[in-house]
C-alpha cells in the first residue's frame, strides 16, 4: 500500500463546507478555488488496477453570502484515474454537475504536466 495527501479542487460556483475520500476528512474548499492545503493521509494501492474506486462524500452551499444557503449533501463512488506509480497527492477535483476526479501525482493540478484536469479558473465577473 502507498499513502498520499489529500488535496482538493474546487470547479463549481458552490461552497465545499467538508469532504471525505475513503473516510479521511479535509474541508474548506472556496468556488473555483482549491489546491493550497493539504491532509494527511490517505492510503491507496501502490499499484492502480481497473476498476479501483474510492468513496468520496462531501456538502456544499451557496458562495453568495447573501444568497440562499441552498446547502446540500452529496455521495458517490468514484474510479481512480489510472497512475503508473504512486504519487505524494491525491487531487480531488469537484466538478460541475457533481461529478468528481480523482487523480494520484507528485505535483498540483496548475503545473503543466499534470495527468488530470488543470486547476479552476474563476470565470469573469465571479464575485464569491
Amino acid at each position: 500500500m502507498a499513502t498520499a495527501n489529500l488535496s482538493a479542487y474546487n470547479h463549481t460556483p458552490n461552497y465545499i463546507h467538508e469532504y471525505w475520500v475513503n473516510n479521511q476528512f479535509d474541508a474548506n474548499v472556496f468556488a473555483y478555488g482549491g489546491g493550497g492545503s493539504f491532509v494527511c493521509c490517505i492510503v491507496y494501492p501502490q499499484r492502480w488496477t481497473p476498476g479501483l474506486t474510492a468513496a468520496v462524500r462531501w456538502s456544499t452551499s451557496n458562495s453568495d453570502p447573501k444568497g440562499p444557503l441552498n446547502k446540500a449533501r452529496h455521495e458517490k463512488t468514484v474510479p481512480v484515474d489510472r497512475y503508473d506509480r504512486p504519487g505524494s497527492t491525491m487531487n480531488v477535483h469537484f466538478l460541475p454537475d457533481n461529478e468528481v476526479r480523482l487523480v494520484i501525482s507528485n505535483g498540483d493540478a496548475y503545473v503543466s504536466n499534470y495527468p488530470g484536469s488543470p486547476g479552476p479558473k474563476k470565470p469573469a465577473g465571479f464575485k464569491f
